[in-house]
């Protein structure tokens, strides 16, 4: 009899835990939705001009939870900063990781807009160094030994051109596509140390990271780039350029097939390109089953023909 009740107790306490599970995974798809809603609409109102915006994001498999995230802010003095991160791990564990990140980034932009209203001036680089800071902090209360890959793109507008400066903290570098009326001029992996470009980074952000760094964690350089009405730019995580074949697993998709894809795919809408970027990725790892990382990406269109 006691069996038969504990059984019974058990089965009625996993029931709930997953009815939980799956009320927070539909949060969770909610908030994504609407966070690809927020950033197409901010894009749509972008220094008064109008860009085009594709977004694609995948779980992992079997993963109810995301890990990847992306976000796209107005800041105080009228310019933006686009995030796009990596979590470590999968499901509950990393989505959790990326509620505190979110969390550091709403605080320390009320902080800077706090100094900004006094002082009329914004210090990119104390905004990064502030919110790593506050991350960490989290992380350490929390205990966690969980990390994020973040990238920090802070954009200025002057007139058609679009000054990118990068704060790197162990995530991948974009792809530029540079275009010269609707033509394909040049791609640019700014991954690769090539053509005057030099990708520097700092480190993962995560509380073991800082412990062993101590006073260099918050080292974090920083390297710039000049994007024109015209050109295009994909952020991309690793999940799509490490996705592997079971019966090939050291054959990975790479950024090598990913910039050959976009070479022959430009000329498309941006949500079209990453629609079939995603179907390309499937095709070459040859079942659902086998993507074992989230897969993120953000294209962003930059219309205009310069003369």
């Amino acid at each position: 009899m006691f069996d038969e009740e504990t059984d019974i107790h058990a089965k009625g306490s996993n029931e709930d835990k997953l009815k939980q599970f799956r009320i927070l995974a539909a949060e969770a798809n909610s908030v994504r939705e609407k966070d690809k809603i927020l950033v197409k609409g901010l894009f749509r109102n972008f220094y008064n001009k109008k860009l085009n915006v594709g977004i694609g994001f995948q779980r992992a498999y079997g993963a109810i939870l995301p890990g990847d995230y992306f976000d796209l802010i107005k800041l105080p003095d009228g310019n933006y900063l686009f995030i796009f991160a990596d979590i470590s791990g999968h499901g509950l564990p990393a989505y959790t990781t990326l509620i505190r990140l979110r969390s550091a980034v709403t605080i320390s932009i009320k902080e800077i807009k706090r100094i900004y209203d006094k002082t009329s001036t914004l210090d990119t680089h104390f905004l990064v160094k502030d919110l790593s800071t506050k991350f960490t902090d989290i992380m350490d209360d929390s205990n966690s030994h969980d990390f994020a890959s973040v990238n920090f793109t802070f954009i200025k507008n002057d007139g058609d051109m679009f000054h990118l400066r990068f704060y790197n903290r162990g995530m991948l570098f974009p792809i530029i596509m540079r275009k010269f009326k609707g033509e394909l001029k040049d791609i640019y992996n700014l991954n690769d140390e090539e053509k005057g470009w030099e990708p520097l980074k700092g480190h993962l952000l995560g509380s073991d990271v800082r412990k062993l760094l101590k006073d260099k964690y918050l080292e974090t350089p920083h390297c710039d780039f000049t994007l024109y009405e015209g050109d295009s730019i994909l952020f991309f995580s690793d999940g799509i350029t490490e996705a592997y074949n079971k019966s090939d697993p050291l054959n990975d998709f790479s950024e090598k097939r990913l910039e050959q894809f976009l070479m022959e795919n430009y000329n498309l809408a941006p949500q079209v390109i990453i629609h079939e970027l995603f179907n390309l990725v499937y095709e070459f790892i040859g079942c659902p089953e086998q993507q074992k990382d989230d897969m993120t990406a953000v294209l962003i269109d930059f219309p205009g023909v310069r003369s």
